[in-house]
């Protein structure tokens, strides 16, 4: 009887001792639960500011950049629905282009609202004095809207206009 128990014990330790913990990366100190990816790319990269054609022609993989441009329309679901002129009823998302007066699809980029305070100081349902102002968002290149984008990983924006 004491042997089994002795027997038991030491198999106990022995699994607990393997236990460790494992690190998953929402569990990694550098990125947070949300998904958000860090930033590889280098202090000169993250200096350059694209424009919306530069944007739509390159290729950036899992690297943050900024881009540039002027709002020129607000759009949800698809860029079938697009709005290109007031008013608008539109919060999720911007249209951003090269020229402020651009409504060819090809030639935008859409950069989803994320977050609240983005839909209020930005948006064009709620601010439609920000059509035609030119602004810069951080964030990584994604299709969005069925066009390129940039949607939930978008780290800061910038007015340009100020």
């Amino acid at each position: 009887m004491k042997f089994d128990k002795l027997f038991f014990m030491l198999l106990a330790m022995l699994c607990l001792s393997g236990c460790s913990k494992t690190v998953l990366p929402s569990d990694d100190d550098q990125g947070e639960e949300t998904g958000k990816h860090v930033p590889s790319a280098s202090p000169d990269d993250e200096q350059k500011v694209y424009s919306v054609e530069e944007f739509l022609n390159g290729e950036f993989g899992n690297r943050y950049v900024w881009v540039h441009g002027y709002i020129v329309g607000a759009c949800k679901r698809s860029i079938k629905q697009a709005e290109w002129e007031p008013p608008f009823s539109y919060d999720s998302a911007v249209l951003l282009a090269d020229s402020p007066g651009e409504s060819d699809p090809e030639q935008v980029i859409s950069v989803q609202m994320v977050g609240k305070q983005m839909k209020e100081e930005i948006a064009l349902a709620s601010n439609p004095q920000n059509y035609g102002r030119e602004i810069a968002f951080y964030g990584l290149k994604q299709k969005y809207l069925g066009i390129p984008g940039m949607k939930k990983h978008i780290l800061a924006s910038e007015w340009l206009d100020e």
